[in-house]
């Protein structure tokens, strides 16, 4: 297995991710929704190995996509990153607010978007 890590997840709302270990090895970190951080889960291995319905194996942009869906909703700060989610947030509330889906354009924009604020976060809080 080792070789395909890392693997992603999403188990009801939680992002699980499976990352290779320096010794070869495997961990399991899941979605903090305090934090917006990355905790050590090893509680979920048998649930994404075994699960079925709430389970879902998803790509990397997906789980990228998902999880900073998740922060923008619910983390507030300041910085560059806090910036770009209420920007994304922005954008949304105001298709909501006109009753009108997003455009093509806003939707790729908010994908590159939560593409550089997964990165950002990352580097800047790492677990």
């Amino acid at each position: 297995m080792e070789g395909d890590l890392p693997e992603y997840y999403i188990v009801v709302e939680r992002a699980i991710k499976l990352v290779p270990t320096e010794d070869g090895g495997m961990t399991v970190l899941k979605y903090n929704f305090e934090t917006g951080r990355f905790d050590y889960g090893m509680e979920y291995l048998s649930r994404v190995m075994f699960g079925k319905d709430d389970v879902e194996n998803v790509s990397e942009d997906e789980f990228v996509q998902h999880v900073e869906k998740l922060r923008g909703r619910a983390l507030k700060g300041e910085g560059t990153v806090y910036d770009l989610y209420d920007l994304i947030n922005a954008i949304e509330d105001n298709a909501k607010e006109k009753g009108q889906e997003l455009t093509m354009e806003d939707k790729a924009l908010i994908a590159s978007i939560r593409r550089q604020t997964y990165e950002l976060f990352e580097k800047t809080y790492k677990s």
